[in-house]
């Protein structure tokens, strides 16, 4: 079978971890480079712990340091929820490889040239990287197959009460990315929220491995901040890996969908026509995921993460 070239632009990160290691463990793609930005944490950690994470793997895909901070406004990284080095409650040896001095942008677009209109791009954070990929080289617009996103939501937000953090950490570069025509799936809260592992799932991923058992520590630092021990858990970007995998699991529907760039509370809502006769609705841009099989994701969840030992 012949893998699908994937790219990687992430902020890791406690979820993104398990998203790569679900990607890895499914066999599906030919990672071709990790790319990363400021979200979960600011750039020099997320990039340290996407390095430590490949490395802990024994792969060697690039990683590649991406924009410093959001087009406008400055940096809000999730210290509260992924702490101080956005991947705490683990130590990773350090890796031997450093990243690419290449620019994250400019190696995505060598990248996506090559593939020549088969690049897939799962973006697990904000969407800067994204956005000045096509300001950049509008040209390659056509060349992107697929941008599977984790961001935004149809019914509020886990931030503030509109707003998705991915997205409203970077909503002018979610705006750009969004009104751009490229063919875009939406994994937003509406469907990670129903995802989520329960904690005898998570005791399986712990016993399945080597990689298994960091990914269950990864989610006990979780439960622990947020005193969710014995509780379901969600893993919002692993849905996008899962989705890239398996689209089959999922509920999808065509929505027109608009960032909302105001200095309002709602700034950084994903506004989602679901009727499609409202007042300044327009045609459908957005793939948006609604829900899906919990059982099938979580058990496509535990097998990967098993397949890598």
């Amino acid at each position: 079978m012949n893998r699908i070239p994937l790219l990687m632009d992430c902020d890791p990160g406690h979820d993104d971890a398990a998203a790569l290691f679900m990607a890895l463990g499914s066999g599906v793609f030919d990672l071709q480079g990790i790319t990363t930005v400021p979200g979960n944490g600011l750039l020099p950690n997320v990039t340290e712990n996407a390095l430590r994470l490949v490395a802990f793997l024994g792969e060697e895909i690039p990683v590649v340091p991406g924009c410093v901070k959001p087009l406008a406004g400055e940096c809000r990284p999730a210290l509260s929820y992924h702490g101080a080095t956005a991947l705490d409650g683990v130590i990773l040896p350090l890796s031997e490889r450093g990243p690419l001095r290449e620019n994250a942008v400019d190696f995505m677009a060598a990248k996506i040239r090559e593939a020549e209109g088969e690049m897939v791009i799962a973006a697990l954070g904000p969407l800067t990287n994204i956005a000045a990929l096509l300001l950049s080289y509008p040209e390659l617009k056509g060349k992107i197959k697929r941008l599977c996103l984790m961001g935004g939501s149809t019914s509020g937000g886990n931030i503030t009460p509109a707003a998705e953090f991915n997205i409203w950490h970077d909503p002018e570069a979610a705006a750009i990315v969004f009104g751009s025509g490229l063919p875009i799936t939406m994994c937003g809260l509406d469907v990670t929220e129903k995802m989520a592992l329960r904690p005898e799932e998570i005791e399986e991923v712990r016993h399945s491995g080597r990689v298994g058992a960091l990914c269950a520590q990864l989610f006990d630092y979780c439960q622990d901040t947020f005193g969710g021990n014995g509780r379901d858990l969600v893993v919002h970007d692993a849905v996008a890996s899962a989705w890239l995998i398996k689209e089959g699991l999922f509920d999808t529907r065509r929505f027109y969908v608009e960032v909302d760039t105001g200095k309002s509370l709602s700034r950084g809502c994903t506004a989602t026509y679901i009727r499609p006769f409202g007042v300044g609705c327009k045609e459908a841009n957005i793939d948006v995921v609604v829900g899906g099989d919990r059982d099938g994701f979580a058990r496509l969840f535990i097998d990967c993460i098993a397949k890598l030992g």
